[in-house]
């Protein structure tokens, strides 16, 4: 029998996020799709196309990981967008609207808003599944990303992007900086170092590389990106500063949505 066969074009925590659906279904092989773009995203490009080709491949459900080239597939997993951006533009209006309110109003009237309408959560494991057509909730309590073999740079990761930044109270780890490494653009860390406290850089070589990082940890600490989609699927213990515009809906296993002495120490100081 064939294998069925799936197609996506990132970007890249999306892919990662629409591998829960892939092995539910019994996995396959896998097409990553680096030309398509949306007016919301940009094409991925080959050479993030092809570093994901590599990560794909290290997971037993995948039994061919390689670029698209435009023949047919079993299932189009690009089809999340069709309820992935209608949940974002709502909440993108509603945070606009908010703020107005707020502005005008007070910030009592802004909150009192937001309590009263709170924005949608986008499960983006969900949102694949049932892009695809399956019934039922989709089962991310295990790990749908294993067998990575470890990096042990840091005790804690921390992956800060410019995009989806939320209110997270980053100084609580700056007496534990010394146990940290940055992963990410230099400028993202630049720009970290700047507003918080200075940490290490680590230079990833790939994504391989980048998800051995985030397996060696202790501790996951970072917004709504790439790293984060690595320690969802994982089940990394982590911190995450969430869009309030549009925030993710975090899986519960050691999933945390502040930072907190308690939960730092939790996991540093066993």
């Amino acid at each position: 029998m064939n294998a069925l066969s799936f197609r996506h074009s990132g970007k890249l925590g999306d892919i990662i996020y629409s591998l829960p659906a892939v092995r539910a279904l019994g996995g396959g092989d896998f097409f990553v799709d680096y030309e398509t773009e949306y007016f919301e995203k940009p094409a991925l490009g080959k050479p993030a196309a092809l570093q994901m080709v590599d990560l794909l491949e290290t997971q037993a459900y995948i039994k061919l990981a390689t670029l698209y080239d435009g023949g047919p597939v079993s299932y189009n997993l690009d089809a999340f967008r069709k309820q992935a951006v209608p949940i974002h533009l709502f909440n993108l209006i509603k945070n606009g609207w908010d703020e107005i309110a707020g502005q005008v109003l007070g910030s009592g009237v802004k909150g009192f808003r937001q309590q009263m309408l709170p924005a949608l959560q986008v499960d983006l494991p969900q949102l694949h599944w049932e892009a695809l057509g399956v019934p039922g909730q989709i089962d991310t309590s295990t790990p749908w990303i294993t067998g990575i073999r470890k990096r042990s740079v840091a005790d804690v990761v921390v992956c800060r992007t410019a995009r989806h930044r939320g209110k997270f109270n980053w100084l609580r780890l700056r007496d534990y900086a010394a146990k940290c490494v940055f992963v990410g653009l230099e400028e993202e860390w630049h720009a970290f170092s700047h507003d918080y406290f200075k940490i290490d850089f680590y230079r990833v070589e790939d994504l391989v590389d980048f998800a051995g990082v985030v397996a060696g940890a202790r501790l996951f600490v970072g917004n709504q990106s790439f790293g984060l989609a690595l320690a969802d699927a994982m089940l990394m213990p982590r911190a995450v500063e969430l869009w309030e515009p549009s925030p993710n809906r975090l899986t519960l296993t050691n999933a945390h949505n502040a930072l907190t002495h308690k939960v730092i120490s939790s996991y540093l100081d066993r």
